[in-house]
């Protein structure tokens, strides 16, 4: 009888060969779940990032339902009613029109970022449905910003 309960306790514990092979697999899972975890991370949630550049939407052609940033030029700003008519710039020079219908978005003005969702037309102009202004630089201030930039054409080289 001592033999039969020998022969079942051994059979009943993991061999440390299968023990090793499961801590090895279970290792290499977690560390392509970090890997994956971490690259995600790095392209700021999404691959392919949040947004287009206006050089990337110039060179793909029709844009349908994506968002592109950019700066907004100083001349293109216009409000007629609940539109809003803008000109993206990037960081090239590149300029895409904007047109949004909607709430005047808060603190949009020239030389703002800005981030507008929706889908470029036939004619190259944007039909954005949403327009997110991003937020200044909490290093300095508004007032001085707009102040050096106003009249100067400092704009472009400050941002």
């Amino acid at each position: 009888m001592a033999s039969q309960t020998a022969v079942h306790e051994t059979a009943s514990r993991p061999r440390p060969r299968r023990r090793r092979w499961k801590i090895i697999i279970g290792g290499a899972v977690v560390f392509v779940a970090l890997a994956w975890l971490a690259l995600f991370l790095s392209y700021g949630g999404s691959f392919g990032g949040f947004y287009k550049t206006v050089e990337e939407i110039r060179q793909a052609g029709a844009a349908q339902d994506t968002r592109v940033g950019g700066r907004v030029s100083k001349a293109g700003l216009v409000q007629d009613g609940d539109t809003v008519r803008f000109v993206l710039s990037g960081k090239s020079g590149a300029e895409l029109p904007v047109v949004y219908r909607g709430a005047y978005p808060d603190r949009l003005g020239p030389y703002q970022e800005v981030v507008a969702a929706g889908s470029e037309g036939a004619d190259g102009v944007f039909v954005a449905t949403q327009v997110l202004v991003k937020c200044p630089s909490k290093y300095l201030p508004e007032r001085v910003v707009a102040k050096a930039m106003e009249g100067t054409g400092l704009g472009r080289a400050l941002y």
